[in-house]
């Protein structure tokens, strides 16, 4: 398997992860019961769920957005057989980025949150040179 579908493969569980985090803040929240969370969620408010969950849940939707940017890119990648020290570095960029990007998000860090996202968005700029 090429490195670049390797980091594919590991951003999609770190976005599961993420997506498994949101979840279970809003249990840990103890504004939220899990018979909440399993129904339609109409009369749950969103006012009432902790600031931790609030940021998980912004940091899921940061990763999908860029996860429809990086997946396509990796793919294309591997169809065309044209991996290079630049889309394996682009690849390492944008989930390491994205692995340090999620803790920073969920404690609130500021400055170094957004310096992984760059780093992460680097990563996507790389892949994208490589294919022009």
């Amino acid at each position: 398997m090429q490195t670049e579908l390797q980091y594919l493969f590991f951003a999609v569980l770190l976005y599961l992860l993420m997506i498994v985090v949101q979840a279970g803040s809003a249990v840990l929240s103890r504004k939220a019961t899990v018979a909440e969370l399993v129904g339609a969620r109409d009369a749950m408010s969103p006012a009432g769920l902790t600031p931790l969950h609030g940021r998980a849940k912004r940091a899921q939707a940061n990763m999908t957005e860029s996860m429809v940017m990086f997946t396509p890119l990796v793919l294309i990648i591997a169809h065309l057989g044209i991996s290079t020290q630049m889309t394996v570095l682009g690849a390492a960029l944008f989930f390491w980025g994205r692995v340090a990007f999620a803790p920073l998000y969920y404690f609130g860090v500021p400055w170094l949150r957004t310096l992984a996202w760059a780093v992460s968005i680097f990563g996507i700029i790389l892949l994208m040179l490589a294919l022009l």
